[in-house]
């Protein structure tokens, strides 16, 4: 359990439709369609507290009834919600799954992370100064992160790549970094060159990362420290997932909970990786079931 850690970062309503058998494009497809709460950090901050961790968040949250509920929610969870007053609508991702309920397509509408301006973060500058480890996700705007990580250079940044093209707003601070978790393809367009997962925690780290992991969808997943040889955690095949949203959000919950926590990062990878295998089974992007490792 660790009880200094702040959160900034989306919250987004998630409609996930998922094809009942294979998918054809220009045309409508059957399926079913379900609307859960999600967005990266938020997922990461339900997942943190059913952990049993004392979390603060900062996110943008709209007064949209979707909105309200999702707030609601957070609060029930006992996590500590900062958000600024707005008149926009809560984001959302909608996820396209193939009959094999695995990720086709996906589009993100997160414009209201707009409100999570420089200004708004410096009217909660102590509640930051309070805080020894800060997570935040590249779904923040770059003014926002450049401030973050100049301002509070004391910090551990803890940060969850989202996708090949927003991880790239985090390029010039890997030195600045406590941990960064990707997926290949994140890691990749921070390296800028097609290397293998292995080959890619060693640039990172070399490039000033203190902590890397490297996920690959189904496949091992690789991590590393510096100053130490890079390793993987083994990935058995999950026949029959309901679901691949949040899968990597609820291995970098479970990286952040053990690794804090004084475990090595190897346990903290097998402890995230097994938090995934949990949410590869829920129709939405996490799982009531990770309050039942709460105590491990």
């Amino acid at each position: 359990m660790n009880n200094s850690l702040l959160l900034i970062g989306g919250s987004n309503i998630d409609f996930i439709a998922t094809c009942s058998n294979k998918l054809v494009k220009h045309t409508s497809n059957i399926g079913t369609v379900s609307i859960t709460n999600g967005g990266v950090m938020r997922n990461i901050a339900e997942n943190l507290a059913r952990l049993g961790n004392k979390v603060d968040f900062i996110t943008a949250i709209g007064n949209d009834p979707l909105g309200l509920a999702l707030r609601q929610e957070l609060l029930d969870l006992g996590i500590n919600v900062y958000t600024p007053e707005t008149m926009k609508n809560t984001g959302s991702y909608v996820v396209i799954n193939d009959c094999n309920h695995d990720l086709y397509a996906g589009v993100c509408d997160n414009q209201i992370s707009e409100d999570l301006s420089i200004d708004y973060l410096k009217s909660h500058e102590d509640l930051i100064r309070s805080h020894e480890y800060i997570g935040i996700d590249t779904n923040l705007n770059q003014e926002t992160i450049d401030f973050l990580v100049t301002n509070f250079p004391d910090k551990k940044f803890i940060v969850d790549g989202i996708s090949p093209t927003k991880v790239l707003k985090i390029k010039n601070y890997l030195d600045k970094l406590f941990l960064i978790k990707c997926n290949i393809y994140e890691a990749r367009a921070l390296m800028g060159i097609d290397l293998v997962e292995k080959d890619l925690v060693s640039g990172l780290l070399a490039r000033g990362a203190q902590n890397v992991v490297v996920s690959h969808g189904s496949q091992d997943i690789y991590f590393g420290s510096n100053h130490r040889k890079v390793d993987l955690v083994h990935v058995e095949e999950v026949k029959d997932f309901v679901n691949t949203t949040g899968c990597g959000d609820a291995l970098t919950s479970g990286v952040i909970d053990y690794f804090l926590a004084g475990k090595k990062l190897k346990e903290a990878v097998a402890f995230g990786n097994e938090l995934s295998r949990v949410v590869l089974m829920s129709k939405g992007a996490t799982s009531k079931e990770i309050s039942k490792f709460a105590s491990k």
